[in-house]
C-alpha cells in the first residue's frame, strides 16, 4: 500500500486498495495450472525455462484492441518499462528497458531485426498494433535467434497470421477473418481488416490492410516563449501535426511432399505527417514521410539424424525517411533561405541459417547470419552513400542438470565493415561532410544462467551475468527522423548486466508473485538528449543501474482479474565529466507503479480500469530540465452483443494532465476518447 499512497492521488489509492484486498482475501477452489495468463501477460509454456524468471513476458492482442494504446503505451505496462513520446497519434514514441535506453533494445518484427545493422533509431510511434498478433518481450538479454547482440534486451513483434491455419480454424472452416473500425479524438480514426484462409491441407495464406489517421490538433498550455512568466500563458491549439499510416502484410505457408516446410512474409507501412516545430511558434510547412518494406522467405528442413534441425532464410528490406522545411518561414535558425529536405533511404538483404539441437538433456541453438546494406543521402544532401556488411555468430546452450535445474551459456561476435562514399551529410540544424568511416572491431558478448523450475513447483527462481555490447546503426549514426539529430561520432557500447529472480504461485486463488532484481554497468551508454529542440544521440562515458521490480496477478474470481506492477530503480551516471556525475540518467524515473483491474460483468459487459504513476523525470544529464510526476488513469468499456461483433468504448487520462515541462516544445495531448467495433467472420 506505501506505493499506492506515493502517487498522490485518491482515485489511484482506492483502485490499488481494491486490487491487493480482492487479491489476498478471495479464494477459489478451482486449481488452475497456467497461473501466470491475463488480459495483458501472459507467461509462456513454449520456453518453459523461463517462466522462472519475470524477465520474459507476451502480451496478446486483447491487451490494446478498442483501448486506445500505442505500441510503447502497452509495453510501458510492464514493470521496468519506461516510455516517452513527443506528441499524439504517429508522433516519436521509445521505451526503455531496466533503465537502459531505447536504442539499446533490439526490436524485432516476426524475428527479424528492425535496428540491425542495417536499420537504427525504431520509432514505436509507427508501429501499427492492429497488424500484431502480440508482442514477446526479453528483458535480461538478446536471445540467438535475433543475432544475440543488445544491451538492453529484446522486443519481437509478432504480426498476424503468424499461427498456421490448422491452430486457428476448424476443420469444417476453410477461412475466417475480422474488420476493426474506430474512431476517437482529433478525428483519430482506424480501419483494417485480417484474412486467413485454408487453400489446401498443406497450403493457406493470411492477409491484412490497415489504415490510421490523426489530425493531432488536441490544445494545449503554451508558455508564449516566456518559460518564467505563467502570467502571459495561453491555451493553443496543436497544427501542422496530422498524420496517416497505410500498412500491410501477406503470409503463405506450405508444407512440401519433402517434409520441407516454406513461408513467405511480406509487410510493408508508409506514414506522412506535420512537423508542429515550437509549442511556442508552431511551423506551417514543415513535415514528412517515412516508408518501410521486408519480405523474407524461409524454408525449415524436417528433421535430421533425428537430433537436428535446420532453417535458411533470406530477407530484404528498405526503409526511407524524409523531412522537408522552409525555414525562414518556420523559424527554426536554420541560416538558409531554400527549401530544405533531408534524409536517408537504405536497401539490405540479410541471408542467415538457424540450427536447432534438442536432445534429452541438452538443447542448443546457433545462427549465423550476413547482412548487407546500402544507404544514400536524399534532399539537400550532396550525394553520398554507405556500404556496410556484417557478420554475426550467435548461440546459445541449456543443459539439464535435474530435472528441475539446469545452467546454460549464451555468446555472440559480431564484425561490421562500413565503407563512406564522399559528400555532405544534411540535418535540420547543420551540415556535415562525409570522409571516411570509423574502425570497428570485432565485439563479443557471453552470458551464464541458472534456472530452477519444477513444473508442478509451486515457485521457481532464476539467475543470470553476462557481458553484453551493441555496435551504434547506420540511421542513429548518418539517418534523419523528425525531431531527431543523428551523430557520426558515436562509440561502441558494452554491459556487465547481473540479475536474480523468482516466483511464487497461489493456486487456489490463481496468484503469482513475481520479483527481480537487476543491476547493469554500462560503458559508453547511448542516451537520447534534448540539443537545440532536437533529439540528439551522445555517448555518456559510465553510467550504473540496479533496481527492483515486483509484480502481483491474480484471478480470485471467474468475474475479477487484478494486476500490480511496481518498478524501483536508481540510475547514475557515473561519467568523469564534472557536471554529470552522480546525475539521474535521463527519462528514467526513480519510481513508477502500474494496477490494472478486470471486471466481466452479466449481459455480456466487461470492464477494466488502470492506473499509471512515475516519479519526475529529466530531459538533460545535469537534471536541470524537469518534467513532473505523471498520475495518470484509463478505463475502458466493452461489450459482445454477438458471438463475433465486440464494440469498446475507451477514456484515456480521465483526469486531463498535461505532463510536460516549460522547456519541451513537444505538448502532449490531454483526456481522450475512442470508440471501436470489431467484426468477425
Amino acid at each position: 500500500m506505501t506505493a499506492c499512497y506515493r502517487s498522490g492521488s485518491l482515485l489511484g489509492v482506492r483502485v490499488c486498495a481494491a486490487v491487493l484486498l480482492a487479491s489476498v482475501s478471495s479464494f477459489s477452489e478451482e486449481y488452475i495450472q497456467d497461473l501466470g495468463e491475463s488480459s495483458v501477460y501472459e507467461t509462456t509454456s513454449v520456453e518453459k525455462p523461463l517462466q522462472a524468471s519475470s524477465s520474459y513476458a507476451e502480451v496478446l492482442s486483447e491487451a490494446w484492441e478498442g483501448r486506445s494504446l500505442s505500441a510503447a503505451e502497452v509495453l510501458a505496462s510492464l514493470p521496468g518499462v519506461q516510455y516517452t513520446r513527443q506528441g499524439g497519434v504517429g508522433s516519436f514514441q521509445t521505451v526503455s528497458i531496466r533503465g537502459v535506453s531505447a536504442k539499446n533494445i533490439v526490436v524485432c518484427m516476426d524475428g527479424i531485426p528492425l535496428n540491425d545493422a542495417s536499420g537504427g533509431a525504431v520509432d514505436f510511434g509507427t508501429i501499427d498494433l492492429n497488424q500484431v498478433e502480440k508482442i514477446e518481450v526479453y528483458k535480461d538479454r538478446v536471445p540467438a535467434k535475433f543475432g544475440g547482440r543488445g544491451i538492453g534486451g529484446a522486443i519481437n513483434f509478432v504480426t498476424k497470421g503468424s499461427k498456421p491455419a490448422e491452430a486457428v480454424l476448424k476443420p469444417e472452416d476453410k477461412k475466417s477473418g475480422r474488420v476493426l473500425l474506430s474512431y476517437g479524438s482529433h478525428n483519430t480514426w482506424e480501419a483494417s481488416t485480417q484474412l486467413l484462409s485454408r487453400l489446401t491441407d498443406s497450403a493457406s495464406v493470411s492477409a491484412s490492410l490497415s489504415a490510421r489517421h490523426s489530425d493531432n490538433d488536441y490544445e494545449f498550455e503554451s508558455q508564449n516563449g516566456t518559460q518564467y512568466d505563467p502570467d502571459d500563458d495561453y491555451t493553443d491549439t496543436r497544427r501542422n501535426a496530422e498524420f496517416t499510416e497505410y500498412s500491410g502484410l501477406f503470409k503463405a505457408r506450405v508444407l512440401h511432399a519433402s517434409g520441407v516446410f516454406s513461408t513467405l512474409n511480406f509487410n510493408f507501412s508508409r506514414s506522412e505527417g506535420g512537423n508542429p516545430g515550437r509549442d511556442d511558434y508552431q511551423t506551417s510547412v514543415a513535415g514528412y514521410k517515412g516508408e518501410f518494406a521486408q519480405a523474407t522467405y524461409r524454408a525449415e528442413l524436417p528433421q535430421l539424424l533425428g537430433w537436428l534441425w535446420l532453417e535458411f532464410s533470406l530477407t530484404g528490406k528498405f526503409e526511407k525517411a524524409v523531412s522537408h522545411s522552409y525555414y525562414p518561414l518556420d523559424h527554426l535558425g536554420y541560416a538558409s533561405s531554400d527549401f530544405l529536405k533531408y534524409g536517408a533511404a537504405g536497401y539490405s538483404l540479410i541471408p542467415e541459417v538457424l540450427a536447432n539441437y534438442s536432445g534429452e538433456k541438452i538443447e542448443a541453438n546457433l545462427r549465423l547470419s550476413l547482412d548487407m546494406s546500402y544507404y544514400s543521402g536524399r534532399g539537400s544532401s550532396k550525394p553520398w552513400n554507405l556500404t556496410r556488411y556484417a557478420t554475426t555468430s550467435s548461440g546459445d546452450v541449456s543443459y539439464n542438470i535435474l530435472k528441475t535445474l539446469s545452467v546454460g551459456g549464451e555468446g555472440s561476435a559480431l564484425f561490421i565493415k562500413d565503407d563512406i562514399h564522399g559528400g555532405e551529410y544534411v540535418s535540420p540544424v547543420m551540415t556535415k561532410k562525409l570522409k571516411s568511416a570509423k574502425d570497428r572491431d570485432v565485439s563479443f558478448a557471453g552470458r551464464g544462467f541458472v534456472r530452477y523450475d519444477a513444473p508442478d513447483s509451486r515457485y521457481g527462481g532464476s539467475l543470470s551475468f553476462g557481458r553484453l555490447f551493441r555496435a551504434p546503426q547506420l540511421m542513429e549514426i548518418y539517418g534523419v527522423y523528425p525531431g531527431m539529430v543523428s551523430n557520426p561520432d558515436l562509440l561502441d557500447e558494452s554491459a556487465l548486466r547481473f540479475e536474480v529472480g523468482g516466483y511464487y504461485m497461489i493456486p487456489k486463488s490463481q496468484t503469482v508473485i513475481r520479483a527481480t532484481y537487476f543491476q547493469t554497468s554500462v560503458k559508453n551508454a547511448i542516451c537520447w538528449i534534448n540539443s537545440g529542440n532536437f533529439l540528439k544521440p551522445l555517448n555518456v562515458g559510465k553510467s550504473h543501474i540496479r533496481g527492483l521490480e515486483a509484480e502481483l496477478e491474480s484471478k480470485p474470481k471467474k468475474w475479477f482479474t487484478a494486476i500490480l506492477r511496481a518498478t524501483f530503480q536508481k540510475t547514475e551516471d557515473k561519467s568523469e565529466e564534472h557536471y554529470y556525475n552522480g546525475k539521474m540518467l535521463p527519462y528514467e524515473p526513480a519510481r513508477s507503479y502500474y494496477a490494472e483491474a478486470k471486471f466481466d460483468l452479466p449481459y455480456h459487459f466487461d470492464f477494466i480500469w488502470t492506473s499509471e504513476y512515475r516519479t519526475k523525470i529529466f530531459e538533460d544529464r545535469t537534471n536541470r530540465i524537469k518534467q513532473p510526476a505523471v498520475d495518470l488513469h484509463h478505463l475502458s468499456l466493452g461489450y459482445n452483443p454477438f458471438n463475433k461483433t465486440r464494440l469498446v468504448f475507451a477514456l484515456r487520462n480521465i483526469t486531463d494532465e498535461k505532463y510536460r515541462n516549460v522547456y519541451t516544445p513537444f505538448p502532449t495531448p490531454g483526456r481522450e476518447y475512442k470508440l471501436t467495433l470489431t467484426q468477425g467472420f
